[in-house]
């Protein structure tokens, strides 16, 4: 089932909203959901991260964003 969400946006931001859709030639609704899916995973992600890093600190063990990085490239 798909919701209807009214937003208001600046003129700079929604006319790089109607540049992104003409470049994409998408509209301005698959670009905002691709925005905001991007945006969640990106959170939970960072949750994730934060979340091992403090359980490795409980434990006395010090990682690096470099070390973690390459962990999970």
């Amino acid at each position: 089932m798909r919701n209807v969400l009214s937003i208001s946006l600046p003129n700079k931001l929604l006319a790089k909203l109607v540049q992104e859709s003409k470049e994409e030639n998408a509209s301005r609704s698959e670009i905002v959901r691709k925005s905001l899916q991007q945006h969640f995973f990106v959170r939970e992600l960072t949750k994730l991260r934060d979340n091992a890093i403090s359980e490795l600190a409980r434990k006395g063990i010090v990682v690096s964003e470099e070390q973690i990085f390459k962990t999970i490239s």
